[in-house]
């Protein structure tokens, strides 16, 4: 039994569903059927259940892939000690990332990263920030970059917080804006929340949403299109705020600006893999260095 093996059933594991990992790991379905009754022969155990909405682990399955991952963590700190002797930082840094991150931070952030570190091998999955935590807690990713308020790691790093805004053709009194059509971001539930929480607090009248999107993108098109108004957080602003819209910060009852932060998660176990570490690092100084909020609140 290999480093092949071990990942193959870990790849099963997180895609939950034969077809795709075959997919994804460039194998015929009947090919990864093989492996997997090879694997379960050897180990004398069933390992997964096959069913018809994907797969299950056994009670045997469940130990085998704590096993697996285990052991490519292990071949993993292997080779990055091995590279530590030849003098290079390398290694593999699986990241899971929040889809607007991904959108709006994480390119240039990882163009500038590998250019330092060439030899650092790079994997992303992205997905909204509540998956992307699943991804993380399951062992996934090594890393995961969140919004919102998600903090299950141990370890857990603020890199900034941005504001939420008012984003409209021009500039509108809270008079008018009870009157005009307002089109709502409802895919975080954080952001539904914050929003009927300000408009309760600002709007002299109940108000509903004339539209909801699940893309920021849409609701900017929109916006931009002078067929409502919304609320976003500021990375979701994309081109918005550079192209004569109306964009203002949020309040709370209190004064204090309605904020979304963005998170850096790690475990204890990753921290000691040096491709891993040098990137936390790396993404500390970033912000430390360059914000990505240019708006005054």
């Amino acid at each position: 039994m290999d480093e092949r093996e071990w990942q193959t059933f870990v790849t099963v594991v997180e895609e939950g569903n034969i077809t795709k990992a075959a997919d994804k790991l460039f194998l015929s379905q009947p090919a990864l059927s093989y492996r997997l009754r090879h694997l379960e022969e050897d180990l004398g155990s069933p390992l997964l259940l096959r069913t018809s909405e994907g797969i299950t682990l056994t009670p045997q399955g469940e130990v085998f892939h704590a096993y697996c991952q285990r052991m490519l963590q292990e071949m993993e700190s292997l080779k990055q000690t091995i590279g530590e002797m030849s003098g290079e930082i390398q290694g593999t840094l699986k990241i899971g990332s929040s889809i607007n991150f991904a959108d709006y931070q994480l390119p240039h952030l990882l163009g500038k990263f590998t250019k330092q570190y060439p030899h650092i091998h790079i994997q992303v999955k992205t997905g909204y920030s509540s998956q992307v935590n699943k991804m993380f807690n399951s062992g996934e990713v090594a890393v995961a970059i969140s919004r919102g308020n998600y903090k299950e790691a141990s370890n857990t790093i603020k890199l900034f917080e941005e504001p939420y805004c008012l984003v409209y053709k021009h500039p509108v009194t809270l008079e008018e804006l009870a009157d005009l059509p307002s089109i709502q971001y409802r895919t975080d539930g954080s952001i539904a929340t914050i929003v009927d929480t300000w408009c309760k607090e600002n709007l002299p009248n109940s108000h509903e949403a004339a539209m909801e999107m699940d893309s920021m993108v849409t609701c900017r098109h929109f916006v931009r299109e002078g067929l409502g108004w919304s609320i976003l957080p500021y990375l979701g602003l994309g081109s918005c705020k550079e192209e004569g819209i109306y964009v203002e910060p949020i309040y709370q009852k209190d004064g204090k600006p309605w904020v979304r932060s963005t998170f850096l998660s790690f475990n204890e176990v990753s921290e000691k893999l040096i491709a891993i570490k040098t990137f936390i690092d790396y993404v500390q100084q970033y912000y430390k260095d360059n914000s990505p909020v240019t708006l005054e609140f």
